[in-house]
């Protein structure tokens, strides 16, 4: 049986300049979204704004964030898993940074995320990111 890890990702992107924030972890050279585990009695908008808060420095109110829906894909950094993403899309043009288990953030074009290295979630979430702003 498969593990699963249930996870509140973030489609964060600046919708003028038309990029996608992507995130990379300390000793990983894969890059994810932003957002993390869902703790135990939390909702996934709460550990959403809490990881957040902590990765990258963005402070979030709820309503900055839409669902977009629950997507799944094998796990990047703890094999023989697969993450249970709730994610949300958010439009901001406000500063970022690494901080906590971040090492790097980059803005990306997402129709070029194929030629990025990314975690499976990442190019699902991308694909999607790359429909929406191309749209707006």
């Amino acid at each position: 049986m498969t593990k699963i890890i249930a996870l509140a990702t973030a489609v964060v992107v600046d919708p003028h300049r038309k990029l996608a924030l992507v995130v990379r972890k300390h000793d990983s050279s894969t890059y994810i979204q932003p957002g993390g585990k869902i703790d135990a009695g939390e909702t996934p908008i709460e550990a959403l704004r809490r990881e957040l808060r902590e990765e990258i420095g963005l402070e979030l109110a709820e309503d900055e964030a839409v669902y977009l829906g629950h997507f799944t894909a094998p796990a990047v950094h703890e094999m023989g898993f697969r993450v249970h993403s709730q994610a949300f899309w958010i439009e901001t043009d406000k500063p970022v940074c690494a901080a906590s288990e971040i090492a790097e953030i980059k803005w990306i074009d997402p129709v070029q995320a194929l030629n990025f290295p990314l975690a499976p979630l990442s190019r699902q979430l991308m694909t999607l990111a790359a429909q929406r702003l191309n749209q707006a």
